[in-house]
């Protein structure tokens, strides 16, 4: 991608979050609404199918919420062939990724695999949404959900695993389906794709930093919170000339704002279905702030609705609060080193005159997807 293409892409960013701001509330009310039906449907859905097949109400079905959300930005960002081969993906590597994290080296390989078919998939521009497979799989693969209220999780269980891999495919594909049918009358998503250079740079620097998050999280198990890590690196990790340094400052401090006010909340309610409440009514407002260009809000409030909605107990929230402001610390540090390094090199490369056309490949693989 020459740097004529990337400030194209930029100035496109730039208008997008201006329309994003100009967007009415009502529209923008309507949106949050959606998004949260959206993600809460498979839930409820998974909720009564396993209390039919089981006898027993699980609270492990309410985990359909989370492919929910790559399902949502899988079908908004590739159609519907593509979300639906999501699904399908996230419903196979469910089970695996429970089993993976029994060992950090078979983890570590898992999300770095997993890592490399984001990298690939910038390339065409899908990485945002491909992004959030390992992501939302590292929940699985770090902390699972127990079953039939047992204090610990049997990973080798076969009816268990069966279970999360229809959890995770069911609430891959009803909002893949839904989105998919909303969005009909609506032109295709326009993708950006990336050269080659700018995709293997990110490439190796999201596969080196999960690879050796995910290890170091596994190898310490009273990280319950370890998934949060996985995604800061992946979410803020940048591709091709984008700069990661003043998102990350205000994502930081927005985090330990957030963090220091779900403590606050948690020392003064006393029911875990409060907490739940609570979190679903934050996660609305930094949904709303995020349509509406409120990037500080967003962190403030993304914060305590993850640590509410991703607890068991009580003890658990606190705890998620602060893990998370370690990671988001940690993972910002080491999200900009390395994107000093990959500047630092194109830089190099540059100097060297080291430049690769391969505009043609790009359109090859982009008519393939």
């Amino acid at each position: 991608m020459t740097s004529q293409d990337s400030g194209t892409s930029k100035d496109m960013g730039v208008a997008a979050a201006k329309s994003s701001m100009r967007m009415p509330v009502k529209r923008r009310l309507t949106l949050v609404v959606a998004a949260v039906v959206l993600v809460l449907l498979p839930a409820i859905v998974m909720v009564l199918v396993t209390w039919v097949g089981t006898g027993e109400v699980q609270g492990a079905a309410t985990w359909a919420s989370i492919p929910a959300i790559v399902g949502i930005a899988a079908a908004m960002s590739g159609g519907r062939r593509y979300a639906v081969i999501v699904a399908i993906v996230m419903g196979f590597l469910a089970p695996v990724a429970i089993v993976a994290g029994m060992s950090p080296v078979s983890g570590a390989a898992l999300m770095a695999i997993l890592c490399l078919t984001v990298g690939r998939l910038s390339r065409v521009g899908l990485q945002k949404s491909g992004l959030l497979v390992p992501v939302m799989l590292s929940w699985a693969l770090i902390d699972p959900p127990a079953w039939d209220g047992a204090a610990s999780v049997n990973r080798l269980d076969t009816g268990y695993l069966l279970w999360m891999a229809l959890i995770f495919f069911v609430g891959g594909l009803i909002p893949a389906l839904l989105v998919s049918y909303l969005q009909r009358k609506r032109k295709p998503a326009t993708l950006a794709p990336h050269s080659r250079s700018e995709a293997m740079t990110y490439t190796v620097m999201i596969t080196t930093l999960v690879t050796v998050a995910t290890f170091y999280v596994l190898d310490n198990p009273k990280m319950i919170g370890g998934a949060f890590l996985i995604a800061v690196i992946m979410v803020m990790a940048p591709i091709g000339t984008a700069q990661a340094f003043k998102p990350t400052v205000f994502r930081v401090l927005g985090t330990i704002l957030g963090s220091v006010f779900i403590i606050l909340v948690v020392s003064q309610v006393h029911s875990l279905g409060l907490v739940y409440l609570i979190g679903l009514a934050f996660l609305v407002i930094s949904v709303f702030a995020r349509l509406s260009g409120l990037a500080w809000v967003y962190y403030v409030f993304m914060v305590p609705a993850t640590a509410c909605l991703n607890s068991t107990t009580l003890t658990q929230v606190g705890e998620l609060g602060k893990q998370r402001v370690v990671d988001n610390v940690v993972g910002g540090i080491l999200v900009i080193i390395a994107t000093a390094l990959a500047i630092g090199y194109s830089q190099w490369t540059s100097r060297r005159g080291e430049v690769i056309d391969d505009d043609d490949e790009v359109a090859s693989v982009a008519s393939i997807a």
